[in-house]
């Protein structure tokens, strides 16, 4: 594509004095930084250019293109870009990369694990959620790390919690999946005592091969209790296209389970029709604790 033109469609005039030439070269290297440092995440280049011409500064006729394009963080740039475009390549890895950082940027404030489990929250659907505007990550200009901005607008997020702290809470409805059953199946109880270890081994495993977008999806679903609008506006898909990728997911985690404990397990046909009763039963609450450790390590 032709990088130049586009740039100058949205920026309005350079400001320098560089030719169209040294623009276009420029801007296909700051393209092509920004691929390198996120080679899985489909990012049109278009989109990139577009946001960069965007968060263009004012510059004097003397000003050198070359050191006002170092002022960008071309991956930072390309990784807020895709979140705003909604691609789920993008919002796993702005999870992997900077949501897990949210609790040690809030460490020094020692706050208790719900309020910082708020934060996070708060953060997603400020940050991500696309409403009648952009998602706010679209503020995102590149020039200073994407870390540090995601940490200035954790804290001020947390101060804000803090202030409203007078406010009552709801009850969690995760609480409740912890909670035993009123009257469990004796013969599942048996099951679950014997093919304990193995079968959180195998739902683990299962959960492991995942893509890492479906892995993020479930961790939403299950441990931060997005529904399914919620999780439709946060991708930029309607709630029957997320139910889908919620069904998908979890059924390939189910399948996958079932064919480990069939592999290691040496049981005759009553013995696994037993214990595929305890994956049907189970797979559910497993899987969200799974989660949750994962996002909460002991």
């Amino acid at each position: 594509m032709a990088f130049a033109p586009l740039f100058l469609a949205h920026a309005g005039r350079l400001g320098t004095s560089a030719t169209t030439e040294e623009l276009e070269s420029r801007l296909s290297r700051f393209w092509r930084e920004g691929r390198a440092r996120w080679p899985d995440i489909p990012l049109p280049a278009e989109s990139l250019v577009r946001h960069l011409a965007l968060h263009w500064p004012r510059m004097a006729p003397g000003d050198a293109l070359t050191a006002a394009l170092e002022r960008f963080d071309a991956g930072d740039l390309y990784l807020a870009c895709g979140c705003a475009e909604g691609l789920p390549a993008a919002l796993a890895a702005f999870e992997r990369h900077h949501m897990t950082a949210v609790p040690a940027a809030l460490s020094h404030m020692r706050l208790p694990a719900a309020v910082v489990d708020e934060v996070r929250q708060q953060l997603r659907e400020r940050l991500l959620v696309r409403t009648d505007a952009a998602p706010r990550i679209a503020e995102y200009s590149g020039r200073g790390s994407l870390a540090n901005w995601v940490r200035v607008v954790a804290l001020r997020t947390a101060l804000s919690l803090l202030r409203k702290s007078h406010e009552p809470c709801p009850t969690s409805d995760a609480f409740l999946e912890l909670l035993p059953a009123p009257h469990p199946d004796p013969e599942l109880e048996t099951i679950q005592r014997r093919f304990h270890d193995e079968f959180r081994k195998a739902l683990e495993a299962a959960f492991a091969i995942l893509p890492a977008e479906h892995r993020y999806l479930l961790r939403l679903h299950f441990v931060d209790r997005l529904s399914t609008p919620k999780l439709g506006t946060l991708f930029g898909v309607n709630q029957s296209t997320i139910s889908r990728w919620l069904q998908s997911a979890q059924q390939a985690v189910h399948d996958e389970t079932r064919r480990l404990l069939k592999e290691r397990l040496d049981l005759s046909s009553q013995e696994f029709t037993s214990a595929l009763r305890t994956v049907e039963s189970q797979i559910h609450l497993s899987l969200t604790r799974i989660l949750d450790e994962t996002v909460h390590p002991k």
